[in-house]
């Protein structure tokens, strides 16, 4: 019935318009097809709107009825039980729909962080919410789930979450061949196994090691050292072949301060062919403040690239030890790259009243074209102090 009542009226368009020519008849084919989309536009944008705002209203009316509650008892000195707040949050688990534990989820972690600012969390009475609502059996089954998109965002919650993790449930995600879910799974892995969290980092954490991975993974060790749990990282570099992850390990041992490994990274450099690691080591060298290691790169200095000299260059001046200076002053004078004597210069500055004397003197003795780039160095520091 309703196929022919619109194949009348698609039969009486089409002769309505069958005489006028083409370029009208396309004209009134995209009008309607445009009259369509039009439609269509403004009913998604009505739908999302609805949406957004039944969400936004549940989020308050969840945050009306339970975050002073979870303020109270989170921030608590007393040590609650977990039936006690089962009684106290009065959450029915049962009878409550999954965008509930959503909600309650998003609301737990913003209530745990503030206080952590605070430093008024009591970490025992959050872990024991997190039981009395039966949180982490929720998003446990979400882990189950075949969806990749669903079980990437489980995993995610479950390291936000902080409460342990049953290695279990992840061990297929951390060998999936979809690379966000193996990635999300070998961070959480990483985040919260207590038996051997740093069994992806001995393989190189993922065969492809990207800018985002280096961000996750330094969240990670960060916590880990944290808690006193961090190992010298120079172990896992060993078997590796990825220069990207070298370069990320070493520029950590630089960040966590691991002074023992200074000696390990000076061997490394004469063997290591990669430019880019290199380049790390030697900066690692400098943030160690390894100063046995002046002699060593001072030779390397006429053997390398420009990029290295550079760093070389700019770790002596972090550096400042015996020899350093003197081996400044003797490259600027043979160097004849406006811009390497600028990073010469500068490195001179870092050692202080010794290095400003020996600035103006070579200020004093330079071409004219010489003079400006110390002036500039003098200059920037004075900016610097302003």
């Amino acid at each position: 019935m309703y196929y022919d009542y619109y194949r009348y009226y698609l039969s009486y368009l089409s002769s309505l318009y069958n005489g006028y020519p083409l370029v009208v008849r396309i004209t009134v084919v995209m009008v309607i097809f445009f009259a369509f989309v039009v439609l269509f536009g403004i009913g998604r944008l009505l739908f999302t709107g609805y949406k957004l705002n039944k969400a936004a209203s549940r989020k308050d009316k969840m945050g009306q009825e339970y975050q002073d509650k979870l303020t109270f008892i989170i921030s608590s000195d007393i040590n609650y039980d977990v039936e006690e707040l089962e009684e106290l949050l009065e959450f029915d688990q049962k009878k409550n729909k999954s965008w509930k534990f959503d909600l309650f989820t998003d609301l737990i972690l913003d209530v745990r962080d503030t206080l952590e600012k605070k430093q008024t969390l009591n970490l025992i009475n959050y872990k024991n919410c997190l039981e009395a609502m039966k949180l982490m059996p929720f998003w446990e089954k979400r882990l189950r789930s075949s969806e990749i998109k669903v079980r990437k965002n489980a995993l995610q919650t479950v390291g936000l979450l902080n409460n342990g993790l049953n290695t279990g449930l992840i061990s297929k995600s951390v060998f999936h061949k979809n690379k966000h879910l193996r990635k999300a799974a070998r961070n959480v892995h990483t985040d919260l196994d207590s038996y051997n969290p740093f069994r992806f980092m001995e393989e190189n954490f993922d065969e492809s090691f990207t800018q985002l991975d280096k961000i996750r993974l330094h969240a990670t060790l960060v916590k880990r050292y944290n808690e006193g749990k961090l190992p010298n990282l120079l172990r896992w570099i060993n078997n590796s072949k990825n220069s990207n992850y070298i370069s990320f390990i070493i520029q950590e041992v630089g960040f966590f301060e691991q002074f023992e490994a200074s000696p390990t990274l000076l061997e490394m450099l004469d063997k290591q062919e990669h430019r880019d690691v290199r380049m790390q080591i030697i900066k690692t060298l400098g943030n160690l403040r390894y100063t046995t290691s002046i002699p060593h790169l001072t030779l390397r200095y006429a053997l390398e690239s420009t990029p290295i000299r550079e760093v070389i260059v700019k770790t002596l001046g972090v550096l400042r030890g015996e020899g350093g200076l003197q081996f400044l002053l003797d490259t600027y004078d043979h160097t004849y790259d406006d811009h390497l004597k600028i990073v010469i210069a500068r490195s001179i500055r870092k050692y202080g009243r010794e290095g400003d004397e020996n600035l103006r003197r070579l200020q004093n003795k330079a071409k004219e074209q010489e003079k400006v780039i110390i002036r500039q160095v003098f200059a920037e520091q004075l900016i610097i102090k302003a």
